[in-house]
């Protein structure tokens, strides 16, 4: 399409992001018109026929930083392909995108992931292409080896996935990021390779555990952030955070195999959660989500999902509260690193702590009701909401230097308010579905957490003036 160009109008201009435009969709129109006509000729596997919609659009997709100078092209062509998809979907059409027979929704996160891609990486062409890698090459590695080879399977919720699928991908991926690197990049070779190791293992974790074609979003935005963060640290550094997830990804594995708590793919979620602490907010941070995972692994698992182990889902939201102030927590840091009214250091520590320990107290109020039903409602929330404190709190906040009763006061608030809130809520939906189950937890935490965040804040502020 590059060198299609040439006689078009001038880059940038609006009558040349239109006709480039329609020369990418016109392109896109071919392949599909192609993966039908090579499906209902002779009866391709879907799976083929959407990998390969997969691979040649992403070839085109490819040239979208050098061909549109804005992102509201590209959004355009995404709502159009979604349109497409959506309108083939529904007249019956498009049988080699959406003929499927499991339950996924890629064809539709893919023009999201492709457009958001666009938004954060089109100014960094290396960088849009090891994440565009990611998405178009890795995935299709990953679906047609695994398809024809995975024999040793495991399950993401619903989602069937294999070893081998798993292999392929991180393959893929691991010579999509090194090659790049070291061939587009003045980063040494060392690093390259390290930077390409860890990047591999960490979005093959997030393609193992993705749910329902959402990879398609998740991974390419994954790449692109793993790389903005890890391209500028030394050789050591990235080797010392390798050892780091390595060995909480075998320690995971290893309570998935020793004990009832986590499923394969929720070890993976687990290893995914403990390492997004360490790296993020420091050593000390991963001291909650590994008392909380000890606090379950106590409990035995009586009340968790997928025959008494723990999948994704519930994995997700018992620690997505903590995740987002991880994250939060970090930006806010790396934007206002001293000098503000909260004072140095971590402002979100406390929350996030107390982000960990209501669910725990949450999931003690269940094993009490399941294995002392004697017990009354009160005395069971009283001796929950002390659980969920003990287990997670004093290690945690000691860990990170913070002594004040406060702190300890905020959490024992939060996990107090989210307990109620979700037995209200337990009781007014009055579903016995899992995944709502779990998702009433994740709303009352995450009521709880704003609220007594604002709180703690407020007094962080007064008490620093």
């Amino acid at each position: 399409m590059i060198l299609l160009s040439s006689g078009l109008p001038p880059w940038g201009t609006p009558m040349g992001e239109l006709a480039r435009a329609a020369l990418a969709g016109t392109a896109f129109l071919v392949i599909l018109a192609i993966a039908e006509l090579w499906q209902r000729r002779w009866a391709s596997p879907v799976e083929w026929t959407r990998k390969f919609v997969h691979l040649a659009g992403g070839a085109v997709i490819a040239t979208f930083p050098w061909a549109f100078r804005t992102h509201m092209t590209v959004l355009g062509l995404g709502v159009a392909m979604l349109a497409t998809f959506a309108a083939g979907k529904r007249l019956g059409m498009l049988r080699s995108v959406t003929g499927v027979e499991r339950h996924s929704a890629g064809e539709r996160w893919y023009p999201v992931g492709v457009y958001l891609l666009f938004v954060v990486a089109h100014h960094e062409p290396v960088f849009w292409l090891i994440g565009l890698s990611s998405l178009v090459v890795s995935d299709t590695a990953a679906a047609l080896l695994g398809g024809a080879y995975g024999k040793h399977a495991f399950f993401a919720a619903h989602d069937r996935k294999s070893i081998e699928g798993s292999a392929a991908f991180f393959a893929a991926t691991f010579l999509g990021v090194h090659l790049a690197l070291l061939l587009l990049t003045p980063i040494e070779r060392g690093a390259s390779v390290l930077v390409a190791l860890q990047i591999a293992l960490l979005v093959t974790s997030f393609e193992a555990i993705s749910l329902g074609g959402n990879d398609n979003l998740i991974v390419p935005l994954a790449t692109y952030y793993l790389l903005v963060k890890m391209t500028p640290q030394p050789a050591a550094s990235i080797a010392f955070q390798l050892l780091v997830q390595l060995a909480i990804l075998c320690a995971m594995l290893v309570v998935a195999w020793r004990t009832r708590v986590l499923s394969w793919a929720g070890a993976l979620a687990a290893h995914l959660v403990i390492y997004a602490a360490f790296s993020l907010g420091g050593p000390a941070w991963s001291v909650a989500p590994m008392a909380a995972l000890a606090g379950f692994v106590v409990l035995d698992g009586r009340v968790a999902s997928d025959g008494g182990r723990h999948q994704v889902e519930a994995v997700f939201w018992i620690s997505i509260v903590g995740v987002v102030l991880i994250f939060l927590d970090n930006t806010f840091a790396t934007l206002v690193p001293g000098g503000h009214p909260l004072g140095s250091g971590h402002p979100f520590a406390v929350p996030y702590v107390g982000a960990l320990a209501a669910p725990a107290a949450i999931l003690t109020y269940q094993y009490l009701r399941l294995r002392r039903s004697a017990w009354s409602r009160p005395v069971a929330s009283a001796v929950a909401v002390a659980t969920g404190w003990l287990l997670v709190a004093p290690v945690s906040l000691a860990a990170s230097g913070i002594i004040e009763l406060r702190a300890h006061a905020i959490v024992v608030a939060m996990c107090a308010t989210a307990l109620p809130l979700y037995i209200v809520a337990r009781r007014i939906v009055r579903r016995r579905s899992e995944t709502s189950d779990l998702r009433l937890q994740g709303l009352a935490v995450a009521i709880a957490v704003a609220v007594w965040t604002i709180v703690h804040l407020r007094m962080s502020v007064s008490g620093g003036s």
